[in-house]
């Protein structure tokens, strides 16, 4: 019962309080653009959120090796890009082996695999000293906040496109990013940091 608690405990913790994608920025830019195409959404998601799972819980697994957890933080950053490269490579094998691959879920593989998001929730981990059960639960996280990201903004799209008062020089983009960027400051108070460096 502990394990499930530890593992929830984390996903609620980066999906809400410590949510990447607007707190550190990870993946931003895919969720951006996946929000102009809420359809591919849920394929993405669940690329996203395997990536991110497997890759965490390996590294976890790995740093727990007294000689790797002795490296340093370029190290671990060499070492947990190698891991997300190993499994890219095997998952990207496994499925055009399994011959129902399309050109476009190959794509979106590589498109999750090698997102920010996905390499930020490993090195989060390490520096929070995940056990790998929350390490588990950080990776699920990440993907239930990548599904926030994305709806959040596609709603703040839709508002930003019905509003007709808005100046013809903030259509579009720099509203887009006006909005994330209001986003962000929002779920930075959430998490209780600061803003200022």
């Amino acid at each position: 019962m502990t394990v499930i608690l530890k593992l929830i405990s984390a996903a609620l913790y980066v999906m809400l309080f410590q949510n990447l994608i607007f707190n550190g920025g990870y993946g931003i830019s895919e969720a951006i653009r996946m929000s102009a195409k809420p359809r591919q959404l849920l394929p993405m998601t669940m690329f996203i959120t395997f990536f991110s799972t497997v890759v965490s819980a390996l590294c976890a697994l790995l740093d727990g090796i007294p000689e790797i957890h002795g490296l340093n933080d370029v190290l671990h950053a060499v070492l947990f890009t190698a891991v997300l490269l190993v499994c890219y490579f095997i998952t990207v094998f496994a499925v055009l082996i399994s011959g129902k691959a399309s050109p476009r879920t190959v794509r979106r593989i590589g498109i999750a695999a090698l997102n920010t998001l996905v390499l930020g929730v490993p090195l989060i981990n390490y520096r929070s000293a995940f056990t790998v059960y929350e390490a588990v639960g950080a990776g699920i996280g990440a993907g239930a906040a990548y599904i926030i990201a994305v709806l959040l903004i596609n709603s703040g799209l839709k508002v930003l496109d019905m509003n007709k008062t808005l100046p013809k020089c903030f259509k579009g983009t720099p509203a887009l990013f006006i909005y994330t960027a209001l986003l962000s400051m929002a779920f930075t108070g959430i998490s209780g940091t600061s803003v200022l460096i």
